[in-house]
């Protein structure tokens, strides 16, 4: 068969019901993302590249090759991969960034040299990088202060990008132009409307991959901050608190927990107090 036909044959494809049905519990149960019915349409269009790339022509061919002994589980994570939602942006909800800047930073800096921060479901590594510059500039008026930021997430090719550190110029463009020259640097081929990260600011993160539904996370250290944003709205309200408190749990008492503004977290039983626009302190110290 032509890979024109190929192509066709699986962009043609639709998933029943059934098959629908196992995926979605399949992918709820293996990473904590709820797949309800009104998702259908969304698993369908993003699994027709994957079909294509395996070669195959109807969603119960794959369906069955999820679950065969052959996958052996490779495939989850291919699965896992194609449905998640990698929205993000640099500095997205700035409120957050002016509030370490004015309060959380200014608390840390009579008592900690270095900080530690984890962006947990980092995607392409925008927020990843959007901390470290604030804290690159913290560091600049604060000599003795040093600090390293973890970036994790579920997605490999996401992971990935974040490592490479470039992005689209465009992505950049509401970043303050002194930083913006500061810490990118532009392609040598001018065609290319691309940046990259510079070598300095690189050599601050690190990346790797973790799944918020294992039982335990192995993770270096705890941290003084962690920013889980726009994460929860994506389990139910049962796994919501499971996730939350293994979070928490690498949260150092004292500091500081950010999820995202359409969140809500305070029906649970978590020990935080409340200290900001969905920012929250751990109490203890």
């Amino acid at each position: 068969m032509d890979n024109t036909r190929s192509f066709e044959q699986a962009y043609k494809a639709t998933i029943s019901d059934s098959d629908f049905r196992r995926l979605a519990a399949h992918i709820e149960k293996s990473s904590g993302i709820k797949m309800p019915p009104e998702k259908k349409v969304m698993l369908q269009s993003r699994l027709k590249k994957r079909l294509y790339q395996l070669g195959m022509n109807d969603f119960k061919t794959y369906c069955d090759y999820v679950f065969s002994p052959e996958s052996s589980g490779h495939e989850t994570l291919f699965l896992l991969n194609f449905i998640s939602t990698n929205k993000t942006d640099f500095f997205r909800e700035p409120v957050h960034y002016t509030f370490l800047e004015e309060e959380v930073l200014p608390a840390f800096s009579t008592r900690k040299n270095k900080l530690h921060f984890w962006s947990a479901g980092c995607s392409s590594g925008e927020e990843v990088y959007s901390l470290a510059i604030l804290l690159a500039e913290a560091a600049m008026k604060n000599l003795e202060m040093d600090y390293e930021v973890l970036g994790t997430d579920i997605s490999t090719p996401m992971l990935e990008k974040a490592v490479r550190a470039e992005y689209r110029e465009q992505s950049i463009t509401e970043i303050p132009l002194n930083l913006r020259k500061r810490y990118f640097l532009r392609h040598k081929d001018a065609s290319k409307s691309q940046v990259r990260v510079g070598p300095a600011l690189r050599s601050k993160v690190r990346f790797r991959y973790l799944n918020f539904m294992d039982y335990s996370y192995d993770l270096p250290r705890n941290f003084d901050v962690i920013f889980f944003r726009n994460v929860l709205i994506y389990f139910n309200k049962e796994i919501q608190e499971q996730v939350l408190g293994r979070i928490v749990m690498h949260l150092e008492a004292g500091g500081y927990l950010f999820i995202g503004h359409s969140e809500n977290i305070l029906n649970f039983d978590l020990p935080l107090e409340k200290r900001g626009p969905n920012v929250f302190r751990k109490l203890g110290d």
